[in-house]
């Protein structure tokens, strides 16, 4: 397994430092570009943040901008590899489109998941290792994924090929000899598995692997072997080759091959459809007019939902909220959770809720800035519902509207703000996700030194007075960040309770679930964007607002989309692409067009040439 593990890595290292590339009559070819505060709850929960954009009907086109700093054209080395989404999501479409075998393909993710045991990515945040961030940065490569690939590739291909009826259509109608019929099938299969088209000497290899005969043994050896493949598992990109007596540049625009490759993998988690690499194969795709219209049908396609659902996902780190129902039969939590007793399941369904309101908001049209503004409903559950006080929605028909006015976009939805099994709220932590999620402030480490170690939490007292006293204490050196950056947003919180219920007033219960005492709550706090702004906030609904008009969230936006389009950290260089992106979500592009928009960029179509 060593020896296997050590190719691997070996073979896709040599693979994408190469400075040439098989597809060097693109170059020749025309590249795309683009061209150039209230004192209490109740009356500031009814002030609902308003989205300046809330009146556009007409869809606003993305713009594109060519820049001089091309910070997606970087220096090829280790390529990047899938993501065990991307492997699954790869392999459903490949078994799909070679066998037909629908239940086949539906089975891919039980088995590279449950049966081969392929380890999850690590969701990478580049700033802190303390919160989530995108699988996509995740660049390790070990034993596990390599023993879980090989073992996926051997049971795959074994099935794909485990009859006639199987065999017959991995063949097709081939009435020529053994030999041109599997060599034939080496040539579709390594087509798609390998994203581009194989050349004479890999099909004589892969020939050779299956003795030129087109048996079941021999073809589920060939699909074993390529499935298993350094260049399957890796995302090799070298670029255009270099035309003669042409002058020297940094840049060096991407093949066709690896155009579609770099757009279907981001839009869709998987690889080219038929159409894609049509347009690959014949070199269209590299025209400006076609490129576009790609780029545009693969976001109208519904598998495009799937990526911007991931992405959300990690920007707002909703997977961080843990179980709802990891404390039921406490006492104290039971006492506090009252009629409502959350499920195994309702962890999820909370997240989804948040995720189809997303793709609500994007198949709509949608701006960034509904995501905060938005007061539909979308729980498919009881429990969700229960929370929210709204009847289940059907997932087709119109959203029920929040019954609660306080109840408004993100900051009130359970999978952004509960927190899981736990009876009392975490303001700090609330806060954290707002300030540092949400608009990108920088995070100051914390300091643990401990000298807040004598805060008096004698008393019946709210969690707002016990994070008071335990993180404002004058003379420690909590105060400086928590009084003006984090326990403000996570103040202005209280009024949303750890299940994702709004409530004036908190339960103060004993270990035994015993009631010592009932509160009102105060929301009320003076908070900050930036060093040089601040504003009294009272309510969700007033938090959003501010986030809305510092303009923070569209540009938190645009960092965070960097990082999930390219796989990796967002730079100084960055800094063009980034306002690009940043101006389109603040003038109120819809959320499909802002996706597509980085792809029109040149950062997105080349890459640098090895020197």
């Amino acid at each position: 397994m060593r020896t296997l593990f050590l190719s691997l890595c070996v073979a896709a290292a040599i693979a994408g430092c190469g400075s040439g590339s098989q597809d060097s009559a693109e170059s020749s070819s025309a590249t795309p570009s683009g061209t150039s505060g209230g004192s209490g709850a109740t009356t500031a929960a009814t002030r609902v943040p308003v989205d300046p954009h809330a009146q556009i009907a007409a869809v606003a086109a993305a713009t594109t901008t060519t820049s001089t700093t091309s910070p997606g054209c970087y220096v090829t080395g280790t390529p990047r590899r899938l993501t065990r989404t991307q492997v699954v999501n790869a392999l459903t479409d490949i078994v799909t489109a070679l066998t037909g075998d629908s239940t086949l393909a539906a089975s891919v993710g039980a088995l590279v998941k449950d049966t081969e045991q392929f380890p999850p990515d690590t969701a990478v945040n580049p700033d802190t290792t303390r919160h989530l961030g995108y699988e996509r940065l995740d660049t390790t490569l070990n034993l596990r994924q390599v023993s879980a690939l090989t073992g996926t590739a051997q049971v795959l291909a074994a099935a794909m090929t485990a009859d006639a009826t199987h065999l017959s259509k991995l063949l097709g109608t081939c009435t020529d000899t053994a030999d041109a019929c599997v060599t034939a099938f080496i040539r579709k299969a390594g087509r798609l598995l390998f994203r581009q088209p194989l050349t004479d000497a890999e099909v004589n290899v892969y020939r050779s692997a299956a003795s030129n005969i087109n048996s079941a043994d021999s073809v589920a050896k060939v699909l074993a072997t390529m499935i298993a493949s350094p260049k399957f598992y890796f995302v090799i990109e070298q670029g255009q080759a270099a035309v003669a007596g042409a002058a020297a540049t940094t840049c060096t625009p991407l093949t066709a091959h690896e155009l579609a490759t770099r757009l279907a993998l981001h839009f869709w988690d998987s690889i080219p459809d038929a159409a894609l690499n049509a347009d690959a194969d014949s070199g269209a795709l590299l025209q400006p007019a076609t490129y576009s219209a790609q780029v545009k049908r693969l976001l109208a396609d519904a598998r495009s939902d799937r990526a911007m659902r991931d992405f959300f996902t990690g920007w707002f780190r909703l997977n961080e909220l843990v179980a709802l129902d990891g404390k039921v039969g406490d006492p104290k939590f039971d006492a506090f959770a009252a009629d409502f007793k959350p499920l195994p399941s309702s962890r999820d369904a909370a997240i989804a809720e948040v995720l189809d309101m997303v793709s609500y908001l994007a198949a709509r049209n949608g701006s960034l800035q509904q995501v905060l503004t938005d007061r539909h409903s979308f729980a498919r559950t009881a429990d969700i519902a229960a929370l929210y006080k709204t009847a289940i929605w059907d997932g087709s028909s119109a959203p029920p509207l929040f019954s609660e006015p306080a109840r408004v976009g993100l900051l009130t939805r359970v999978g952004f703000i509960a927190q899981g099994s736990t009876d009392t709220t975490l303001p700090i932590s609330r806060g954290s996700r707002i300030l540092f999620g949400l608009t990108c402030h920088a995070m100051p480490t914390p300091a643990m030194d401990q000298s807040n170690a004598k805060a008096d939490l004698s008393g019946v007292l709210t969690t707002r007075q016990r994070v008071e006293r335990v993180t404002e204490m004058a003379g420690t050196s909590c105060v400086t960040c928590h009084k003006p950056l984090m326990n403000p947003w996570g103040f202005a919180m209280e009024g949303v309770d750890a299940l994702g219920r709004m409530r004036q007033t908190e339960r103060v219960l004993d270990d035994t679930g015993a009631l010592l005492g009932e509160k009102p709550i105060v929301t009320a706090a003076i908070a900050s964007v930036s060093d040089s702004s601040s504003r009294a906030i009272a309510s969700p609904s007033e938090a959003q607002q501010y986030i809305l008009d510092s303009g923070e969230f569209e540009h938190c936006f645009a960092r965070n989309y960097v990082r999930y389009a390219f796989g990796r950290a967002d730079t100084d260089a960055d800094g063009a692409l980034i306002e690009s992106l940043r101006q389109q979500a603040a003038n109120g592009t819809n959320l499909r067009s802002l996706f597509a928009s980085i792809a029109l960029r040149t950062e997105f179509t080349t890459i640098q040439r090895a020197q």
